[in-house]
């Protein structure tokens, strides 16, 4: 419905439209003017305002001009938006300054060991590419990081090597860090550029797909070989002494535990449910777990008991932990873990802490355990929706179950073992 006395101009904008009447011919034809406006109720009311104040002055105004001007303070000025002020240049941010943000946003809640190799990581980064502004931080910088990373010396920042240049550690002869030390390097870095996408200082993850050349050599062996098992446990470091050097191994070969989660083990952790004794590994009280799937309760074989583990447990029930170990880096098992490397070295042992994890798996799949249950174990994430239901269930129901699998362990190689008792 069209709007009295008004047209609209293309630009949208509405004008006040009055034909002046033959008494007044002298004035002109017509009388228009802008009702700064595109509003159509705004310009309805304008212009109603405008025909009524036009009628009072038209009888006095001289000319055209003066009829408009006098007509004119009637009309709101349209509203100007002032100019926005240039913005100051921004500072430039370092990756050292943004990574203390992004420590306080997404490392709060993480593990000492988890921040302390991030922390690492990006160290590393700062010392190949330098300390540079996120928005310099693109694809060919990436490839740089990527390609320098793949001669990075090991043990950079120990004994000598931490006083040196990069340049000097090369002329003097040094050992790379190893393709999986590269890979989580860049997983670290990579994390923290997703972290700066996501919060604007940069376009986009110049990280993404990149991966360091994959190494020639032949893959480290994770599983233990019963060589090395009836080295180890024949030795005296696997013979003697009754604390956490003697009963950390045994454990994780009879119940294929991590580490962590054995070392940070409270006499409390240790229970009995329908006859069968079992250790429970939580999340409770600051510790660490990998994931949801890790928290669980693990029977406890009956070679153990025979070795007198219950017995280390009744006589350490005034201590709050298991084991004298002092937490590090978030870790109750870091002192545990270098002193088994040493260990395993003295003896020429190739598989790691973590491979007992391996050799219980594959004990029990030829054993002809069922799947889910050594995943449940070993306190696997679920690989099927099937595998999500049911988990917020008392662990304790699969304690039989769980013992019928544990007794398939079986290792000849520990049977002259002296026990505990």
């Amino acid at each position: 419905m069209a709007i009295p006395y008004t047209v609209r101009k293309p630009s949208g904008v509405y004008h006040f439209r009055w034909r002046i009447p033959s008494e007044f011919q002298h004035l002109g034809n017509e009388l228009r003017i802008s009702l700064a406006t595109k509003d159509k109720h705004e310009a309805r009311h304008r212009a109603a305002s405008l025909r009524l104040k036009v009628d009072g002055l038209v009888g006095s105004a001289a000319s055209l001009d003066e009829l408009r001007r006098s007509v004119m303070p009637g009309i709101p000025a349209p509203e100007r938006k002032p100019r926005p002020k240039p913005s100051p240049p921004k500072a430039v941010e370092s990756f050292t300054l943004l990574w203390e943000r992004y420590a306080a946003h997404q490392l709060d809640d993480v593990r000492g060991k988890t921040r302390h190799e991030s922390r690492h990581a990006l160290g590393v980064l700062v010392e190949l590419v330098g300390d540079v502004d996120p928005q310099r931080f693109d694809k060919a910088v990436a490839r740089e990081f990527v390609e320098r990373l793949g001669v990075y010396p090991s043990r950079r920042g120990l004994g000598r090597f931490a006083s040196m240049s990069l340049a000097d550690i090369k002329a003097d002869g040094y050992q790379p860090i190893s393709p999986t030390t590269q890979r989580n390097i860049i997983t670290r870095v990579s994390s923290f550029a997703a972290w700066l996408v996501s919060f604007g200082y940069l376009e986009a993850n110049p990280l993404q797909g990149l991966k360091p050349k994959r190494g020639k050599g032949i893959a480290k062996r994770k599983t233990w070989t019963q060589d090395e098992l009836k080295a180890w446990f024949g030795a005296s470091v696997g013979q003697t002494g009754a604390g956490w050097q003697y009963w950390l191994p045994l454990l994780a070969i009879y119940t294929g535990a991590r580490l962590e989660e054995l070392a940070a083990l409270s006499p409390g952790d240790i229970g009995r449910h329908d006859g069968i004794d079992y250790l429970e590994i939580h999340a409770r009280d600051g510790r660490h777990v990998k994931n949801a799937a890790s928290c669980r309760t693990v029977p406890i074989h009956p070679r153990l008991i025979e070795l007198g583990f219950l017995d280390l447990v009744a006589g350490r029930q005034e201590h709050e932990r298991l084991f004298d170990l002092q937490r590090r880096q978030g870790r109750y098992g870091f002192n545990a873990s270098k002193w088994f490397t040493r260990q395993r070295a003295k003896l020429g042992i190739e598989a790691d802490f973590h491979g007992y994890r391996h050799t219980v798996a594959e004990e029990l799949r030829l054993a002809g355990g069922q799947s889910y249950a050594i995943a449940w174990l070993l306190g696997h994430s679920a690989q099927t929706m099937t595998d999500h239901y049911g988990r917020d269930a008392d662990k304790r129901q699969r304690l039989p179950m769980l013992a019928d699998l544990v007794g398939m362990l079986d290792w000849k190689c520990l049977e002259s073992l002296p026990c505990r008792v």
